[in-house]
């Protein structure tokens, strides 16, 4: 292939605002990517998600935060605040939070039922969602208790790939929280990984981030140390060596 055609190619940025995650991914997420943020409870996984929302609604990019497990205001509660970021932007709607039980109603599904036609349905609810508020980020807080839901391996392939193609050709670049480790179908069903960590040195406990997965970029697999703060994540080297 030549470097013309390589260039041509090139897929557009969704540019997180998030400035060391842009500088490891080469200049940020390529859009319309599903990419999965994994790790442990506590290691930022909320935060890092709510401010690419919050990223692009201050960029004039609309965002959607679907919340499986707690209300908008304990999510909200739950959140450091954001110094670039106020409640006007969820006022006028540049970022929408729905709960995981608004949606099933709306697709008129049930979550003891979810079988390929309940996904299908929920998956049509989202897109109708997405193309309605012309959303251009979507974050699922967390993608566990849908395939808690469907209960299969083969139903979560088909919920992931269903979500992964109506995101795709909506134009919409999406993080899907989540708990698990990032293997097998969950792993293998997303275009990115983003693995958050926790990290024991010389006393104190380290979040960490580490891209292990990007299709459509070259990334760096290093990891680097976060921290939480108002003017959102930052990130630096974890510097080798040391106990």
């Amino acid at each position: 292939m030549t470097q013309a055609m390589a260039k041509g190619m090139e897929r557009g940025r969704c540019v997180t605002g998030i400035e060391g995650v842009d500088i490891i991914l080469g200049g940020g997420i390529p859009v319309n990517s599903t990419v999965l943020v994994s790790g442990a409870p506590g290691t930022g996984k909320t935060s890092l998600a709510f401010e690419f929302l919050a990223r692009g609604a201050v960029q004039g990019e609309a965002g959607l935060l679907i919340s499986t497990i707690e209300s908008e205001q304990k999510l909200l509660s739950n959140i450091p605040p954001l110094d670039f970021f106020d409640d006007a932007q969820l006022k006028k709607g540049a970022l929408v939070i729905v709960s995981l039980d608004e949606m099933m109603k709306t697709a008129g599904v049930s979550p003891t039922k979810m079988d390929q036609d309940a996904i299908e349905k929920l998956v049509g609810a989202i897109a109708k969602a997405v193309s309605t508020a012309k959303v251009k980020r979507l974050a699922i807080d967390t993608i566990d208790t849908l395939l808690t839901e469907v209960q299969g391996a083969v139903l979560d392939g088909v919920l992931l790939t269903e979500l992964s193609e109506m995101l795709y050709k909506s134009g919409c670049t999406a993080l899907l929280v989540s708990s698990r480790p990032a293997t097998g179908t969950l792993g293998a069903g997303v275009d990115g990984i983003v693995m958050l960590g926790n990290l024991e040195r010389r006393g104190d406990t380290l979040r960490t981030l580490q891209v292990l997965k990007m299709k459509g970029t070259s990334h760096s697999r290093a990891r680097y140390v976060i921290d939480l703060t108002p003017a959102g994540v930052l990130l630096t080297p974890l510097l080798r060596g040391g106990a």
